[in-house]
C-alpha cells in the first residue's frame, strides 16, 4: 500500500468512526493528522498525531502514546472556570465535564484499535 493509500485509509477509518481528519505539513519527513469530533456534550475535541518518514507505524506509535498519556481528569480541569463550573461551552457540572472527557478517551481508544487492526 502506498503512503497516499495509507493516508486515505486512515482518513476513511476515522470518518467511519465519526471523526473529521485534516492533514497538515504534508511532506516526506512528516504529516500531521488532526482528528476532530464533537463530544456527547458538544465540546470540540481535537488532537494531532504525527506520521514520520511516510511510515504508518510511527503514526500508530504516536497515537498509542497520546492515548496512554490522555488524562480525562486533567482534560476536564482545563474546562472548569473560576466559579467551579464549565466554561467555554463545557457542561455546567464538573461530573458532566469528566464524563465527557472519559467518553472522548473511549472514542479515541476505539479509533486507535481500528487503526491497529488495519495496519498492524
Amino acid at each position: 500500500m502506498t503512503t497516499q493509500e495509507q493516508i486515505q485509509r486512515v482518513t476513511d477509518i476515522a470518518q467511519e468512526k465519526g471523526w473529521s481528519v485534516n492533514l497538515e505539513n504534508e511532506n516526506k519527513s512528516g504529516i500531521q493528522f488532526e482528528f476532530q469530533r464533537y463530544t456527547n456534550f458538544g465540546q470540540d475535541f481535537i488532537f494531532t498525531i504525527a506520521m514520520q518518514n511516510e511510515d504508518i507505524g510511527t503514526l500508530i506509535e504516536n497515537f498509542e502514546r497520546y492515548y496512554e498519556d490522555f488524562d480525562p481528569d486533567y482534560e476536564a480541569y482545563l474546562w472548569i472556570g473560576e466559579d467551579g463550573h464549565g466554561r467555554n461551552g463545557a457542561p455546567y457540572h464538573i461530573k458532566d465535564i469528566v464524563a465527557d472527557m472519559e467518553e472522548a478517551e473511549a472514542q479515541t481508544y476505539e479509533l486507535l484499535k481500528a487503526l491497529e487492526m488495519e495496519f498492524l
